[in-house]
């Protein structure tokens, strides 16, 4: 889920702004839900990524952000 994230936000953060931000809502909601549909994941943790991608932008420093970044990823 993680990953998914990951590639929402970078697409979001390449296309247009408003095709990104419309891409990154919707590609959001698609994915979380064929997920948790699929039984890939749990519904409860699909609430943790996004609480955790929200939390991500509030950090105001960007080498901060890459270093929380690439944490989530070894833990």
């Amino acid at each position: 889920m993680e990953i998914t994230f990951e590639a929402l936000r970078e697409a979001g953060i390449r296309l247009p702004k408003q095709v990104g931000a419309a891409v990154s809502i919707v590609g959001a909601l698609v994915i979380g839900q064929a997920a948790t549909a699929a039984g890939l994941v749990s519904s409860p943790m699909v609430m943790v990524v996004a609480i955790t991608g929200i939390a991500s932008f509030m950090i105001p420093l960007f080498t901060v952000g890459i270093t929380i970044r690439m944490l989530r990823f070894l833990s």
